[in-house]
């Protein structure tokens, strides 16, 4: 348990998430965000894969997406435009992911594997 990241309380055991962050609250300050993870009973002892992604575990594009996907093609040396052509997306879609606007987990993933960046992350 660790201590919440509005207000300071100490109960702090529920994950959430406030615009792009992902934050450790108390149940109180739950609500000013969505609830990504709970607190949840103690299973019983079940073995688990090594290496399998835990439940309720979350995937999320990185804050600065724009910067790493913009650094990414200027080492390249390609254009947006060719880019977008051997991805099989429309130009809009390389210029907003670019431009940090919007980038949706699936390209996400195309551009990591393109590039060889990481773009995504699991909470």
């Amino acid at each position: 348990m660790g201590e919440c990241e509005i207000c300071g309380n100490r109960s702090a055991n529920t994950k959430i998430r406030l615009d792009n962050s992902v934050l450790c609250v108390c149940k109180d300050c739950a609500s000013a965000g969505s609830v990504i993870a709970s607190p949840q009973p103690k299973p019983s002892a079940v073995p688990v894969e090594t290496g399998s992604i835990k439940l309720g575990a979350e995937e999320i594009v990185v804050e600065d997406f724009g910067k790493l996907i913009a650094q990414a093609r200027m080492k390249t040396g390609l254009k947006q435009e060719e880019i977008a052509l051997k991805l099989n997306e429309k130009l809009q879609v390389i210029h907003a992911a670019e431009s940090g606007k919007r980038l949706e987990i699936k390209l996400a993933r195309k551009l990591e594997k393109f590039f060889g960046i990481k773009l995504v992350e699991i909470v």
